[in-house]
């Protein structure tokens, strides 16, 4: 449901009158489950029964203490919510003690701490949202001074701080709107009963606050952030959604078009070998809890159909939930809403192209749905936006189950901080361009006079085909080079569901320029001539060739920087090649790429 202003105000409204009568009908628990969660399919039974597992291992674990990496206390709070969560569950699964005193042994020392680093306040914020759900799932089971401690902690670490100031988070777009307000939000529901006017003040903010980053998903739901900070957002956000539309069921579900359809997004930003990893993400797969959600609100079983086969692996141990680190802390959640889905028969998806306009464009496209496909992701937009690279005009590609044209992807934060470099510095001569995984240099685009993309340029897709016999995206990149190419058109296809071709028609300046074509791969090539080259993955091959310019000259680019705090990308090579152009000179530059028996 889409929102007009007045609408929006409306639902604020009665939102805040609905919030106090509430309080005095609470049970517990109140968020996202009810007494006795859901087991009603043989599937959920045998993940809820593989899940008791690792929940024991978690209880085995000693808590952690308050410990910094770099500026950051994250690691620990999110260590916490997956604990938390993870024994908080098993206890209303099972009723056994021991998952109680575990998660209890838990809340408190959090509780101890001296506060939750405020001055990172996504720190706060996942602490708050763990000790909340936490507080609200076992609190009646008690004691009243553990109760009492814990509450306290939530109204005095997480609550209160974040009234502190007027925080830049509370009115951005990003994703830490996203985690800030949801987990806000949920610390207030926990404890609104205790405190109800301080539940309210922070409950109508993040009422009225956390709809902003919607519009970022318009008008087709494409996350500019990327695949790892979608599911770091979306996911806050769709906690947020759920516990509001189980609080409030006569409200509905108070959300923007575009952010409904975002699981298209996410499910087709993933080839066959993993995620599209534009900006600061990674390739890797991951079980989305989100995914869920999508799937139960929108009616459409086909989004969890690369989920599944993730949750089978869990259920035949070829992936693991390890107790003591902080991924798949959100796995609880995925069983709550696997719960309110028939997952007897998933579809496969029916398209084969998907393309997502907005802020920061997109355009995916595929041969089919099988391991084997040929899979290409293409990147429009700006490196101006929230955790943007240098990697407009970029693209990947997956055939025969291998990723042959690869985003390196994001670059470890704290890595670079400890060595003192700005990497939130965005601007055209900012420190973040100094960190090769970021800029174009390492990206399957082009390179004009050796110089960095121009950030304000935004490049928007032209125009999209999608026929059986040609699948194809058309970008304008010639904003991000305006300094140095009057114009810039990238199209990228798979042709007959055979081959991908690269195709730039461009357009020089009134200087001579030089152009360096390039794509990241493994360093296993053999050339085969000039203008031709085999990659070798295993027993997978690919050949490159180049058709434009006639007179190419395929070289090897090297791709392991020297500064402290940069990954070496071990195994990875950037192959290319140059041309110049004369003044005024139009050039097409064509290279085909074809998986090899």
């Amino acid at each position: 449901m889409s929102l007009s202003y007045f609408s929006r105000f409306l639902l604020l409204f009665l939102f805040l009158i609905s919030t106090t009568p509430s309080i005095a009908q609470k049970t517990s628990p109140s968020l996202f489950i009810s007494k006795n969660p859901k087991t009603n399919t043989p599937f959920l039974q045998a993940v809820q029964i593989e899940f008791l597992k690792v929940a024991d291992g978690v209880a085995a674990l000693p808590t952690l203490p308050r410990e910094l990496t770099g500026r950051r206390l994250l690691s620990v709070s999110r260590a916490y919510l997956k604990r938390i969560t993870y024994l908080g569950y098993a206890f209303q699964l099972t009723g056994d003690e021991k998952y109680l005193k575990a998660v209890e042994k838990n809340l408190l020392a959090a509780a101890d701490f001296q506060d939750w680093n405020p001055s990172h306040f996504l720190d706060v914020a996942e602490m708050t949202m763990a000790m909340g759900i936490g507080y609200d799932w076992v609190h009646v089971d008690l004691s009243e001074e553990s109760a009492q401690k814990i509450r306290e902690a939530i109204v005095e670490k997480g609550l209160k701080p974040s009234l502190a100031e007027d925080y830049w988070w509370i009115n951005t777009t990003n994703n830490w709107n996203q985690v800030c307000h949801a987990s806000l939000a949920v610390g207030a529901w926990a404890v609104s009963d205790y405190y109800p006017e301080l539940a309210k003040e922070i409950l109508a903010r993040s009422e009225e606050k956390i709809h902003i980053p919607e519009a970022q998903y318009n008008p087709d739901g494409a996350y500019p952030e990327g695949t790892s900070y979608w599911e770091y957002g979306t996911t806050f956000h769709v906690l947020y959604l759920d516990a509001f539309r189980k609080k409030h069921p006569e409200l509905g579900l108070p959300v923007s078009e575009g952010f409904l359809k975002t699981g298209n997004y996410f499910l087709h930003a993933h080839g066959p070998t993993g995620s599209f990893n534009y900006s600061d993400s990674r390739q890797s797969e991951v079980m989305s809890a989100g995914m869920y959600w999508f799937a139960s609100k929108t009616q459409q079983p086909s989004l969890l159909f690369k989920q599944i086969p993730l949750l089978q692996e869990f259920l035949d141990q070829k992936r693991t939930l390890d107790p003591a680190n902080t991924s798949n802390r959100f796995f609880i959640f995925l069983m709550i809403w696997l719960s309110e889905l028939d997952t007897t028969v998933i579809p496969t998806p029916d398209q084969l192209t998907w393309t997502g306009n907005g802020e920061n464009p997109v355009s995916f496209q595929r041969s089919g749905w099988t391991k084997d496909a040929i899979y290409v992701g293409t990147k429009a937009g700006s490196p101006e936006v929230s955790h943007g690279h240098m990697d407009i005009g970029s693209f990947v590609m997956d055939a025969k189950g291998v990723r042959w044209a690869i985003d390196l992807g994001m670059n470890d934060y704290n890595a670079l901080e400890s060595q003192g470099v700005n990497i939130w510095d965005g601007e055209q001569d900012g420190e973040r361009w100094s960190v090769f995984r970021y800029t174009n240099y390492s990206h399957n685009t082009l390179v004009v006079d050796s110089a960095l993309q121009n950030i304000h340029g935004k490049a928007e897709i032209l125009k999209v085909k999608d026929k059986k016999s040609l699948k194809s995206t058309s970008l304008d990149l010639s904003e991000v080079y305006e300094n140095h190419l009057k114009s810039a058109e990238r199209t990228t296809l798979i042709k007959k569901g055979r081959e991908v071709r690269i195709v730039d028609e461009i357009q020089n300046n009134s200087d001579i320029s030089k152009v360096r074509w390039g794509m990241m791969t493994y360093d296993a090539i053999r050339f085969n001539g000039k203008n031709q080259a085999i990659i070798s993955k295993g027993e997978e091959k690919l050949k490159l060739e180049v058709i434009y310019p006639k007179n190419a000259q395929l070289q090897l680019y090297p791709v392991n920087p020297t500064a402290k705090g940069e990954e070496t990308n071990e195994g990875m090579i950037l192959i290319g090649f140059e041309t110049t152009l004369s003044p005024d000179q139009k050039q097409k530059l064509e290279v085909r790429l074809i998986p090899m028996n």
